[in-house]
Protein backbone atom coordinates (compact mmCIF):
# COMPACT_ATOMS: atom_id res chain seq x y z
CA UNK A 1 0.00 0.00 0.00
CA UNK A 2 1.55 3.41 -1.01
CA UNK A 3 1.50 5.83 1.75
CA UNK A 4 0.37 9.83 1.68
CA UNK A 5 0.24 12.83 4.07
CA UNK A 6 -1.68 15.18 4.40
CA UNK A 7 -1.11 19.24 5.39
CA UNK A 8 -4.49 20.22 6.66
CA UNK A 9 -6.51 18.34 9.41
CA UNK A 10 -9.63 19.72 9.41
CA UNK A 11 -13.05 19.33 7.04
CA UNK A 12 -10.88 19.25 3.63
CA UNK A 13 -8.75 16.58 5.71
CA UNK A 14 -11.76 14.19 6.19
CA UNK A 15 -13.34 14.54 2.78
CA UNK A 16 -9.30 13.96 0.52
CA UNK A 17 -9.38 10.76 3.08
CA UNK A 18 -12.72 9.46 1.65
CA UNK A 19 -11.54 10.08 -1.78
CA UNK A 20 -8.30 8.46 -1.59
CA UNK A 21 -9.75 5.49 0.54
CA UNK A 22 -10.45 4.55 -3.72
CA UNK A 23 -6.96 4.30 -4.07
CA UNK A 24 -4.57 1.85 -3.01
CA UNK A 25 -3.36 4.68 -0.42
CA UNK A 26 -2.29 5.07 3.24
CA UNK A 27 -2.35 8.02 5.18
CA UNK A 28 0.45 8.01 7.77
CA UNK A 29 0.55 11.14 9.01
CA UNK A 30 -1.32 14.71 9.13
CA UNK A 31 0.63 18.32 9.53
CA UNK A 32 -0.76 21.55 10.34
CA UNK A 33 -0.05 24.94 11.63
CA UNK A 34 -2.76 25.21 14.09
CA UNK A 35 -1.09 23.61 17.13
CA UNK A 36 -4.45 23.90 19.00
CA UNK A 37 -6.06 21.08 16.72
CA UNK A 38 -6.42 17.41 17.21
CA UNK A 39 -6.25 14.80 14.83
CA UNK A 40 -9.94 14.09 13.28
CA UNK A 41 -8.70 10.27 12.53
CA UNK A 42 -7.82 7.86 15.79
CA UNK A 43 -5.74 5.94 13.55
CA UNK A 44 -3.31 8.83 12.27
CA UNK A 45 -0.85 11.27 14.14
CA UNK A 46 -1.23 14.80 13.85
CA UNK A 47 1.94 16.68 13.97
CA UNK A 48 2.39 20.87 13.91
CA UNK A 49 3.88 22.13 10.96
CA UNK A 50 6.83 23.23 12.75
CA UNK A 51 7.75 19.19 13.37
CA UNK A 52 7.65 18.26 10.23
CA UNK A 53 11.70 18.60 9.26
CA UNK A 54 12.11 16.67 12.27
CA UNK A 55 9.55 14.21 11.44
CA UNK A 56 11.08 14.17 7.69
CA UNK A 57 14.62 13.32 9.63
CA UNK A 58 13.22 9.76 10.17
CA UNK A 59 11.84 9.23 6.89
CA UNK A 60 14.39 6.68 4.62
CA UNK A 61 12.14 7.99 1.36
CA UNK A 62 10.58 10.76 0.55
CA UNK A 63 9.89 10.03 -3.22
CA UNK A 64 7.93 6.92 -1.29
CA UNK A 65 5.71 9.39 -0.06
CA UNK A 66 2.43 11.04 -1.98
CA UNK A 67 1.21 14.57 -0.38
CA UNK A 68 -1.87 16.42 -0.67
CA UNK A 69 -2.76 19.63 0.88
CA UNK A 70 -5.91 19.87 2.93
CA UNK A 71 -6.81 23.36 2.87
CA UNK A 72 -9.86 24.65 1.10
CA UNK A 73 -11.83 28.14 0.69
CA UNK A 74 -9.97 31.18 -0.50
CA UNK A 75 -6.85 29.78 0.36
CA UNK A 76 -5.03 29.39 -2.42
CA UNK A 77 -1.64 30.69 -2.11
CA UNK A 78 -1.48 29.05 1.01
CA UNK A 79 -2.15 25.69 -0.59
CA UNK A 80 0.14 26.36 -3.40
CA UNK A 81 3.28 27.58 -1.15
CA UNK A 82 2.69 24.42 1.00
CA UNK A 83 2.40 22.30 -2.40
CA UNK A 84 5.89 23.84 -3.81
CA UNK A 85 7.41 23.47 0.37
CA UNK A 86 6.15 19.67 0.47
CA UNK A 87 7.85 18.73 -3.23
CA UNK A 88 10.97 20.71 -2.48
CA UNK A 89 11.51 17.66 -0.36
CA UNK A 90 10.95 15.31 -3.09
CA UNK A 91 7.39 14.36 -2.28
CA UNK A 92 5.06 13.07 -4.37
CA UNK A 93 2.24 15.54 -5.64
CA UNK A 94 -1.00 13.19 -5.89
CA UNK A 95 -4.27 14.13 -7.89
CA UNK A 96 -7.15 12.94 -6.07
CA UNK A 97 -9.67 12.13 -8.65
CA UNK A 98 -12.83 10.94 -7.22
CA UNK A 99 -14.63 7.56 -8.86
CA UNK A 100 -17.88 9.55 -8.95
CA UNK A 101 -16.37 12.58 -10.55
CA UNK A 102 -16.62 12.66 -14.49
CA UNK A 103 -13.26 14.58 -16.02
CA UNK A 104 -13.06 14.52 -19.91
CA UNK A 105 -10.41 12.27 -21.49
CA UNK A 106 -8.18 15.41 -22.84
CA UNK A 107 -8.65 17.62 -19.47
CA UNK A 108 -4.83 19.01 -18.73
CA UNK A 109 -4.89 19.01 -14.81
CA UNK A 110 -1.91 20.45 -12.50
CA UNK A 111 -0.05 18.99 -10.06
CA UNK A 112 -2.09 18.93 -6.46
CA UNK A 113 -6.01 18.76 -8.10
CA UNK A 114 -8.79 18.35 -5.99
CA UNK A 115 -11.59 16.31 -7.95
CA UNK A 116 -14.41 15.46 -5.68
CA UNK A 117 -17.43 13.51 -5.74
CA UNK A 118 -19.96 13.97 -8.37
CA UNK A 119 -17.84 17.43 -10.35
CA UNK A 120 -17.97 17.40 -13.54
CA UNK A 121 -14.93 18.67 -15.50
CA UNK A 122 -15.33 18.72 -19.89
CA UNK A 123 -13.81 18.43 -22.92
CA UNK A 124 -10.68 20.92 -23.82
CA UNK A 125 -10.40 22.29 -19.96
CA UNK A 126 -7.09 23.24 -17.90
CA UNK A 127 -6.36 23.55 -14.87
CA UNK A 128 -3.38 24.94 -12.74
CA UNK A 129 -1.54 23.51 -9.60
CA UNK A 130 -3.44 22.93 -6.71
CA UNK A 131 -7.33 23.70 -8.08
CA UNK A 132 -9.76 22.34 -5.92
CA UNK A 133 -12.99 21.36 -7.87
CA UNK A 134 -15.43 20.51 -5.24
CA UNK A 135 -18.44 18.41 -4.68
CA UNK A 136 -21.22 18.30 -7.52
CA UNK A 137 -19.32 21.33 -9.36
CA UNK A 138 -19.18 21.86 -13.08
CA UNK A 139 -17.12 23.36 -15.70
CA UNK A 140 -18.08 23.26 -19.26
CA UNK A 141 -16.09 22.76 -21.81
CA UNK A 142 -12.96 25.08 -22.70
CA UNK A 143 -12.53 26.57 -19.73
CA UNK A 144 -9.21 27.67 -18.42
CA UNK A 145 -8.26 27.36 -14.58
CA UNK A 146 -5.48 28.96 -12.97
CA UNK A 147 -3.41 27.96 -9.84
CA UNK A 148 -4.86 28.27 -6.54
CA UNK A 149 -8.79 28.39 -7.45
CA UNK A 150 -11.41 27.01 -5.72
CA UNK A 151 -14.42 25.93 -7.40
CA UNK A 152 -17.25 25.33 -4.52
CA UNK A 153 -19.59 22.37 -4.37
CA UNK A 154 -22.17 23.13 -6.63
CA UNK A 155 -21.07 25.48 -8.41
CA UNK A 156 -22.09 25.72 -12.03
CA UNK A 157 -18.80 27.27 -14.99
CA UNK A 158 -19.86 27.79 -18.27
CA UNK A 159 -18.15 27.06 -21.29
CA UNK A 160 -15.33 29.23 -22.56
CA UNK A 161 -14.76 30.96 -18.67
CA UNK A 162 -11.46 32.01 -17.44
CA UNK A 163 -10.72 31.89 -13.91
CA UNK A 164 -7.74 33.30 -13.07
CA UNK A 165 -4.83 31.98 -10.09
CA UNK A 166 -6.45 32.36 -6.63
CA UNK A 167 -9.76 33.08 -7.26
CA UNK A 168 -12.38 31.14 -5.03
CA UNK A 169 -16.62 30.40 -6.67
CA UNK A 170 -19.05 30.36 -4.03
CA UNK A 171 -21.16 27.20 -3.40
CA UNK A 172 -23.87 27.40 -6.00
CA UNK A 173 -22.61 30.37 -7.92
CA UNK A 174 -23.11 30.57 -11.34
CA UNK A 175 -20.61 31.91 -14.60
CA UNK A 176 -22.03 32.36 -17.56
CA UNK A 177 -20.36 31.30 -20.70
CA UNK A 178 -17.10 33.64 -22.21
CA UNK A 179 -16.56 35.34 -18.67
CA UNK A 180 -13.12 36.37 -17.15
CA UNK A 181 -12.72 36.23 -13.06
CA UNK A 182 -9.79 37.78 -12.21
CA UNK A 183 -6.58 36.92 -10.01
CA UNK A 184 -7.61 36.54 -6.15
CA UNK A 185 -11.58 37.28 -6.97
CA UNK A 186 -13.92 35.86 -4.65
CA UNK A 187 -17.55 35.13 -6.29
CA UNK A 188 -20.22 34.95 -3.45
CA UNK A 189 -22.22 31.76 -2.38
CA UNK A 190 -25.33 31.40 -5.16
CA UNK A 191 -24.39 34.57 -7.24
CA UNK A 192 -24.72 34.94 -11.33
CA UNK A 193 -21.82 36.08 -12.81
CA UNK A 194 -23.68 38.15 -16.16
CA UNK A 195 -20.36 39.79 -16.85
CA UNK A 196 -16.55 40.30 -16.47
CA UNK A 197 -15.19 40.23 -12.52
CA UNK A 198 -11.52 41.99 -11.56
CA UNK A 199 -8.98 40.94 -9.75
CA UNK A 200 -9.38 41.10 -6.53
CA UNK A 201 -13.04 42.18 -6.31
CA UNK A 202 -16.01 40.34 -4.34
CA UNK A 203 -19.49 39.82 -6.51
CA UNK A 204 -22.36 38.45 -4.93
CA UNK A 205 -26.00 38.82 -6.11
CA UNK A 206 -28.03 37.25 -9.07
CA UNK A 207 -27.25 39.33 -11.30
CA UNK A 208 -23.65 39.22 -9.12
CA UNK A 209 -22.60 42.91 -7.75
CA UNK A 210 -19.52 44.03 -7.08
CA UNK A 211 -19.06 44.89 -3.29
CA UNK A 212 -15.25 44.91 -3.31
CA UNK A 213 -13.58 46.42 -6.06
CA UNK A 214 -9.83 46.12 -6.58
CA UNK A 215 -7.27 45.89 -3.62
CA UNK A 216 -9.05 47.77 -1.29
CA UNK A 217 -9.85 45.42 1.95
CA UNK A 218 -7.04 42.82 1.43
Amino acid sequence: MKKIIFWGATGQAKVLRECISYYDMNLVALFDNNSQLISPFDDVPLLPGEKFETWLLHQPSPASISFLVAIGGDRGRDRLKLHDYLKSFGFRSFNAIHPTSFVAKNVKMGEGSQILAHSTICVDTVLGRSCIINTAASIDHECHIGDGVHIGPGANIAGSVEIDSFAMVGIGATILPRITIGKDAIIGAGAVVTKDVSEFSVVVGNPAKIIRSGKSGV
